[in-house]
């Protein structure tokens, strides 16, 4: 006996397989969705109100009144402002157009369409005046943009996005308990369909399925983030063995960042046979590859089997991966937190570094083979417990040393990167560009201080430039150990000295010994001071403070490269203005070199989500 088509749609949806949804839909020139005669409507779902809470029966949805189509050639063209009042920096002086599409793309939306009408998937339905920034691209759906939720989705089940008045924008991953509430995967136009029961018997009326498989999104999406990669060289380059594979919005992977670390190191044991050089591996002649994942997103630890097989296979030919779940996200994400403040852009702002960004067993509950968590979200106790270590071409999990650490190279420079235990996913990555620019600048110079300096990026970059004399200042002592070896390793370390301290503390220290004006440059990369929107204000005076500091310890002509790494600071473009203050404060008077910078072109970024511009560099002449 045949389910009924509802039925068997919302079961493949919920298990990733092809939606075998049959409706009674013509769709005349795929130009709109027409239906001659109108297929009995399977009873009103009950309505579920999205809370923060997660989501909660509300009374019956009414039903929906038959609604004149809507022309898919049309989209994007409707008024609302989107989903937080509309992030996208639109200018005044560009008129919008509205989205054209191929006839593939819009019959692509006319089976997404059909697919929602006939009620067989979970559906977010959108607030009025929210859809035009989700059109657009913006890859996260806010729940503030969030009307209501059909169909009762689990955490992390696809869902499909329609606007107010039930029109497609786009499937994705559900998470009721997140301020994300859904982070989409494909666009209404993007989706991949496959031909009906009802198509292949001939009835072709019937609309096409619609795929929403999530590891095969997860799988494309790294295999196109691996080609970006070879395309800008840094697959092949024999100096550079480290850069951002995928970076989260920016690769349409939302709470995925990855970074690979090439092994680079000269003294490996040709006898140990794990060593991919070994002669008994002909097929490796290269060091091992490790992937370091930094995950936030709950999606992405459930399906952590299709990423890591995905970097595995993918062009960077991964050999193991590092899983570093960010705790205090997941935790957010399950509801183990609660969302606080104005997390509407704090924690968004590093969809690259701050993403700003895990063991199951082989048969899950809801047979996708996903072992449920406390929560029932598919987070387990160990995945908020720290790093762990797969095997990227089995995907089998391996005994996790107490260090982990690899020799990488970065444009000739080597360094030891600790995979386990250091910042981010253990180096930044994002500033290799920037570190470039300082060993070029530093030629003749007679001292120069690196304030924040990690594991030493900045400092030995300026002593491999020329510099006489490098400082390197942080208040972490296993960072400065690890700064050390590097100045070691590069043969610098008779210009190179580190000093323990708090960056504030060690420039007061300094103007109270008289060595104002005795600096031919200084580098400034501080944590973030501004996690979010709301935290600018007791932010923005520490930039300035810090700043002053520096410009009054360079001597005339002296250049000042300062870091912000804070989203909520570099998308209103402040940096610039903490430049300014800090000048006036200090006496001073600066000439800009060049626009501010940002992040390498690894990490690349979506027009349509402004929040994954997190990091800004200016660099100033000092008079």
């Amino acid at each position: 006996m045949l389910a009924t088509a509802a039925s068997v749609g919302a079961l493949a949806w919920r298990l990733g397989d092809p939606l075998l949804a049959r409706v009674s839909a013509r769709v005349p020139g795929v130009s709109a969705l027409v239906r001659a005669a109108p297929a009995p409507r399977p009873p009103a779902p009950r309505r579920f109100v999205a809370t923060r809470a997660g989501a909660s029966p509300a009374s019956p949805a009414p039903p929906r009144r038959d609604r004149a189509p809507r022309d898919p050639r049309t989209r994007g063209s409707r008024g609302g402002r989107g989903g937080r009042g509309g992030a996208r920096r639109a200018s005044p002086a560009v008129k919008r157009r509205a989205r054209q599409f191929t006839d593939e793309q819009r019959a692509k939306i006319a089976a997404l369409q059909a697919l929602a009408d006939a009620g067989a998937a979970p559906v977010c339905a959108l607030a009025k005046g929210k859809a035009n920034i989700f059109l657009d691209g913006n890859p996260i759906v806010y729940g503030g943009a969030v009307a209501d939720v059909r169909g009762d989705p689990a955490p992390t089940d696809p869902v499909i996005v329609v606007d107010h008045a039930g029109a497609v924008v786009a499937w994705g991953v559900y998470n009721p308990d997140s301020m994300y509430r859904v982070r989409v995967l494909e666009m209404a136009w993007e989706v991949t369909t496959a031909p009906s029961p009802a198509q292949r018997s001939a009835s072709s009326a019937a609309a096409p399925a619609v795929r929403a498989d999530v590891d095969a999104v997860v799988t494309r999406r790294i295999a196109e983030a691996a080609t970006l990669r070879d395309t800008l060289g840094l697959l092949a380059d024999p100096d550079t063995t480290t850069y951002r594979l995928v970076n989260a919005e920016g690769d349409r992977l939302s709470g995925v960042c990855v970074d690979v670390y090439g092994d680079a190191e000269e003294d490996r044991d040709p006898a140990n046979p794990a060593n991919p050089a070994n002669p008994a591996n002909p097929a490796k002649e290269r060091g091992l590859v490790t992937a370091v994942a930094s995950v936030s997103a709950l999606w992405a630890t459930k399906h952590r089997g299709a990423i890591v097989a995905a970097l595995g296979s993918c062009a960077a030919r991964v050999d193991r991966v590092v899983w570093r779940a960010d705790a205090k996200m997941l935790a957010l994400e399950t509801g183990g937190e609660p969302w606080v403040g104005d997390r509407d852009e704090g924690a968004a702002e590093g969809g690259g570094d701050d993403a700003s960004g895990d063991g199951f067993g082989e048969d899950g509950l809801d047979g996708s083979g996903v072992e449920d968590g406390f929560d029932g979200s598919g987070v387990t106790d160990r995945d908020l417990g720290g790093a762990r270590l797969f095997d990227a071409k089995t995907g089998e999990e391996l005994a996790m040393p107490p260090s982990l650490s690899v020799v990488v190279k970065e444009r000739g420079v080597t360094f030891r990167v600790d995979l386990r235990n250091g910042h981010k996913t253990g180096f930044y990555v994002d500033q290799r560009a920037n570190r470039a620019w300082v060993r070029a600048m530093s030629a003749g110079k007679s001292k120069i201080l690196d304030v924040c300096t990690y594991t030493g990026g900045f400092a030995i970059n300026a002593a491999l430039g020329g510099a006489a004399s490098v400082v390197g200042i942080d208040s972490s002592r296993a960072a400065l150990d690890g700064a050390e070896e590097n100045a070691r390793r590069n043969g610098v370390a008779d210009r190179c000295a580190f000093e323990r301290a708090d960056a504030f503390e060690a420039l007061d220290e300094r103007l109270t010994r008289g060595e104002a004006g005795t600096y031919d440059a200084i580098v400034l990369d501080p944590p973030k001071f501004a996690p979010n929107v709301g935290a600018l204000p007791r932010a923005t005076p520490k930039y300035v403070g810090l700043n002053a500091r520096a410009m009054q310890l360079l001597k005339p002509g002296g250049v000042l490269v300062t870091c912000s790494c804070s989203g909520a600071v570099t998308q209103r473009g402040l940096l610039p203005d903490v430049v300014d203050a800090a000048a006036a404060s200090a006496g001073k008077r600066v000439t800009s070199l060049g626009a501010p910078r940002g992040a390498g072109e690894d990490q690349p970024l979506d027009p349509a989500f402004p929040e994954g511009n997190y990091l800004s560099v200016c660099v100033v002449r000092v008079g």
